[in-house]
């Protein structure tokens, strides 16, 4: 029985690479631009964040994330355990004034209720995964460029 769940998402976002990358590489900040996903992101240390998230579906994750690889402003990469686990990477590109994202997200559903419906629901967790890319999408852009300092 499978339970590996494998995403890969992009999007073009209207802000340097240098703000969207520092957006990117400040997860305990993720509560402030990716909502209603992100409820909590807490710091342990300089590595290593707490995550609390949720999707469409009635449920919420805990997740601690480790940071093991960042090359300003073009990648990051985290292997995350908890209900999850497994390995996350932001990759970043240049696109004229913008930048273009990539998302790579390989995970097993480790929490006893996901492992068991996931030959069940296989679908509808790829679809609460979609909703939650998309509130990313949109919030993402207007906070990079905050931080950039450019208007919205």
């Amino acid at each position: 029985m499978t339970r590996t769940y494998a995403f890969v998402d992009e999007w073009d976002v209207r802000a340097p690479i240098e703000a969207v990358f520092d957006a990117l590489s400040d997860p305990e900040r993720y509560p402030l631009w990716w909502k209603p996903v992100y409820l909590a992101a807490k710091l342990r240390d300089e590595n290593v964040v707490e995550h609390l998230f949720k999707g469409r579906l009635p449920y919420r994750l805990r997740v601690t994330s480790e940071t093991v690889a960042k090359e300003r402003p073009l990648r990051i990469e985290a292997v995350v355990r908890g209900d999850l686990s497994g390995r996350g990477v932001w990759t970043l590109s240049r696109k004229g004034d913008s930048a273009h994202v990539r998302f790579d997200w390989q995970v097993d559903a480790d929490r006893p209720f996901l492992r068991v419906l996931t030959p069940v629901l296989g679908r509808l967790f790829r679809w609460n995964h979609n909703w939650a890319i998309k509130r990313a999408m949109e919030g993402l852009e207007p906070y990079a460029r905050r931080l950039a300092g450019l208007p919205n």
